[in-house]
């Protein structure tokens, strides 16, 4: 998911400055883990421009829905048309994409044109849980963790060398630039070892294709997914997840060694 937090309010007042009727909307996906976009974050960031002389719209999204995704946003922007007609501005809780997405379809979609303004800055893509994330993908269009054993050079080296390790590990193993920091590529190098691949740790191998990382880049599904299918489809495994009882470690009749 993409990790966000959101920009201070002085940030954020200083884009709405001479703005008096503002639309804020939130965000179901990304942004409700962070805090940073579910309906308590709306709510807040309703009082705090509230009390700064503004009114407020809100456009609360439920969980699950994002503003990237057009087809959900467009719901709740299409219930509130009359309110975005006579704002001054909008403030898009998410991360840039979102804010992105909502600004287009503000604009094409629904034929008006408002300044629509970032309440958060978007970290990166992160994973772990479910406190504590680390970034772990650039996106970069060529996925190279199938030769090196998992491990991203581009994400947890310091440098993002894709080669192998530069002339500065420190001696316990730590990054040069980092002292904290374990050396992505020795963790490589362990992580083969571990594997016994250690033969392709010094494979010669084709340059990355950074020619993939051109923006914007450009996606078509030829068959895009119903989300209403989607959702009624998964909930009877979702209620079946949610409901049963815990799974057993051991079959019944079976007794611990």
């Amino acid at each position: 998911m993409i990790a966000q937090e959101q920009k201070p309010i002085e940030e954020i007042l200083g884009y709405l400055e001479g703005k008096k009727n503002i639309v804020i909307m939130g965000c179901g996906g990304c942004a409700t883990f962070y805090h940073t976009g579910d309906k308590k974050a709306v709510d807040e960031m309703a009082a705090k421009l509230e009390k700064e002389g503004k009114a407020v719209t809100k456009v609360a999204m439920p969980f699950s829905m994002q503003v990237c995704d057009t087809e959900k946003s467009a719901v709740l922007l299409n219930k509130k048309r009359k309110a975005l007609e006579d704002s001054d501005a909008v403030l898009v809780m998410s991360c840039g994409d979102g804010v992105q997405v909502a600004t287009e379809y503000i604009d094409e979609g629904m034929g008006i044109v408002k300044p629509v303004y970032p309440a958060n800055n978007a970290i990166g893509l992160v994973g772990g849980g479910p406190t504590k994330f680390k970034e772990t993908c650039l996106s970069c269009g060529m996925c190279e963790l199938g030769k090196t054993a998992g491990i991203c050079p581009l994400t947890s080296c310091g440098k993002g060398l894709m080669n192998g390790p530069c002339g500065g590990v420190r001696v316990d193993n730590k990054c040069e630039i980092d002292d904290k920091k374990d050396c992505a590529w020795v963790k490589i190098y362990e992580r083969m070892e571990k594997l016994g691949e250690l033969d392709k740790f010094i494979e010669m191998r084709a340059p990355h294709e950074w020619s993939k990382c051109r923006r914007p880049r450009l996606f078509e599904i030829e068959e895009p997914v119903n989300m209403m299918t989607a959702m009624l489809g998964a909930l009877p495994g979702f209620l079946s997840y949610t409901f049963s009882s815990k799974p057993k470690l051991e079959e019944e009749g079976e007794k611990k060694a």
